[in-house]
């Protein structure tokens, strides 16, 4: 999944020449902020590398498992999935980002104005609370497991403790989400490389176990072992029931769907507007082939593993047994902190929404208020159970708004309609966008209650049927009128802005050393950094070493309590590095201003 956060413009450092005194004003105000303070692409693929390593990767990983998904339909159909939502962010949304250096947010609303930005945010603040409440679930879910509570498979909480636990979690979550989200947004930068690294180590811990049920040797010797080995034990193409389960394209569909709501969706306008140019929609590859791709997988891996050592069917365990079981207490640490930092940037999204529909409130206490009630969602475990189905939910939901404003933009234009025609009416509401909302979602539910299309799957016409019905309701409700004025000032802005970026361009050319960091990290915090990697490096090695070198049962029983250990003591290090070098960065005047 996609969480992702605006760049702090605050601290980009600016690619152009100020104008000189004496220019017009009006010129300065035509170039967005965003195009000001662009980044390279090192930032983008540092960004996506951890925003898309998340406690959403636990549950989606082993849910595969449960829904019988077969090993070869798995590998080909997370590929194709994949390479498809890169695709995605590189030809839809960096572009149109790129282009107007506006968020989705500050764009929608100039097409389709404030009243629709309203039901927007309705439905934006819909789903990150719920997503929210998901990721506190599953850190409850390990701390019920440090205090020894039942496991909770019931959709409702089957325990007070537990309802206690998720209760005290929630309250944490809420007043940093409301206080302090950028310390916490550090920490989950922190936290992103060390939990890829504990995908990584507990898929390869799971293995050796996997192979010695199946063959009755621990050995590993070729990629063949590990296919027959995963079909044997991990992903069976049959599900617990004994039917048959999801083919290749739906493994496809969810992959693609799982980031949809934001880059079909349009909502990392935000992040793209930044970007030094269109084309660095691929390094959201970073996340999807690490996070997505290698972390679903080595949490398949992880949970057929713990369901061997436990002797449990898989249905009858939590994140927190399958982390444990496979990773020791680093596990458990593991689920904590990715649903807790998981569950407050979606909490803090939610709370940006709330807080545009309660003008009158401080972020703060909308957000709180938004929080109780997450809270008390989170206490039942339904929640956490159901985040396949919810992110295939946010892509139809939000997919629409997209395809809207696609249509708007590039659409409307080359069909001879004007652009921004319900601006140029005065329109508080779009009503042309409400109608094509309405009508996709409509499309979505009669598909879905009449099962004529596997749920995976909807999300792709539902957008279609919005790029073809907004325009068409666009030039029935006013797009085909012009205003001439108002067109003629649009078109100067928009060329004030194509001079700047061409100007930029031409200045400033390729962008390998445009990222501030390169210039301005302190020499100590980059050897920090070499060091925090290395011990990393260090972990996945040890966990390797089980697959490679474990020469039986009994041996591997020893050398998991060695590893896990050891990963205790690389992670404690790995932690301080990190830290450290952070502190580092910041510098002395960090905390001013």
């Amino acid at each position: 999944m996609s969480l992702t956060a605006t760049p702090d413009t605050a601290s980009a450092t600016p690619v152009a020449a100020r104008p000189q005194a004496g220019k017009l004003r009006s010129h300065r105000s035509a170039i967005p902020p965003a195009a000001r303070h662009v980044r390279g692409w090192r930032y983008f693929a540092g960004l996506f590398g951890g925003e898309h390593i998340a406690a959403t990767e636990f549950v989606i990983g082993v849910t595969f498992v449960t829904m019988g998904v077969g090993t070869v339909e798995l590998l080909l159909g997370l590929l194709i999935g994949n390479l498809l939502a890169v695709a995605s962010w590189t030809l839809v949304t960096t572009p149109i980002a790129v282009e107007t250096r506006r968020s989705l947010f500050s764009y929608l609303e100039q097409i389709t104005g404030p009243y629709f930005s309203k039901i927007y945010n309705s439905a934006i603040l819909l789903f990150y609370g719920a997503l929210a409440a998901a990721m506190i679930t599953v850190s409850a879910y390990a701390v019920r497991f440090a205090f020894g509570l039942p496991v909770q498979l019931e959709p409702y909480p089957t325990s007070f403790a537990f309802i206690l636990i998720t209760l005290l979690l929630g309250a944490v979550v809420i007043v940093v989400a409301a206080r302090g989200f950028e310390a916490m947004a550090n920490f989950a930068t922190i936290c992103a490389p060390w939990m890829l690294a504990c995908f990584i180590c507990g898929g390869a811990a799971a293995l050796p176990m996997l192979a010695f049920s199946v063959t009755g040797d621990t050995a590993m010797g070729s990629f063949g072992n590990f296919l027959d080995v995963a079909h044997a034990a991990i992903w069976t193409g049959t599900t617990p029931e004994g039917e048959d389960g999801i083919t290749v394209w739906e493994v496809a569909a969810f992959a693609w769907a799982n980031g949809a709501m934001v880059h079909l969706g349009l909502i990392d306008m935000a992040t793209f507007r930044f970007a030094h140019r269109k084309w660095y929609g691929v390094f959201s590859g970073v996340g999807m082939f690490l996070g997505h791709y290698i972390g679903w997988i080595a949490a398949g891996l992880m949970g057929a593993g713990a369901a061997v050592l436990l002797g449990k069917p898989l249905m009858a365990l939590d994140s927190a047994d399958v982390a444990f079981s496979v990773l020791g207490y680093v596990g458990i640490l593991a689920v904590i902190c990715a649903g807790w930092t998981t569950a407050n940037a979606c909490l803090y999204r939610a709370g940006l929404a709330a807080s545009t529909l309660m003008p009158s409130m401080s972020r703060g206490k909308v957000t709180a208020i938004v929080g109780g009630f997450i809270v008390v969602a989170a206490c039942f475990p339904f929640v956490a159970q159901s985040i396949m189905p919810l992110t295939v939910y946010g892509a139809i939901l939000l997919c629409p708004i997209g395809a809207i404003v696609i249509a708007e933009h590039y659409l409307l234009p080359r069909l001879g309609l004007t652009r921004y025609w319900s601006r140029y009416l005065g329109q508080p509401l779009n009503t042309a966008a409400l109608i094509t909302w309405g009508v996709s979602l409509g499309f979505a539910v009669v598909v879905f209650m009449t099962g004529a299309l596997s749920f995976y799957f909807i999300f792709i016409p539902e957008y279609l049927i919005a790029l073809a019905v907004y325009p068409l309701a666009a030039s029935l409700l006013g797009a085909r009128d012009t205003w001439p004025a108002d067109e003629a000032r649009q078109a100067a802005r928009e060329e004030q802005l194509a001079k700047f970026e061409r100007k930029r361009l031409e200045e400033f050319g390729e962008d390998d050393d445009d990222d501030p960091s390169l210039e301005h990290t302190a020499r100590l915090a980059k050897w920090l950094l070499v060091g925090a990697g290395m011990v990393l490096v260090f972990m996945i090695a040890f966990a390797v070493r089980l697959v490679v070198t474990a020469p039986d049962g009994e041996a591997l029983v020893v050398m998991q309590r060695d590893f896990f250990l050891t990963a205790a003591a690389l992670t404690v290090t790995y932690f301080l590095l990190s830290m450290a070098a952070m502190r580092a960065t910041d510098g002395p005047d960090s905390t001013e201003n």
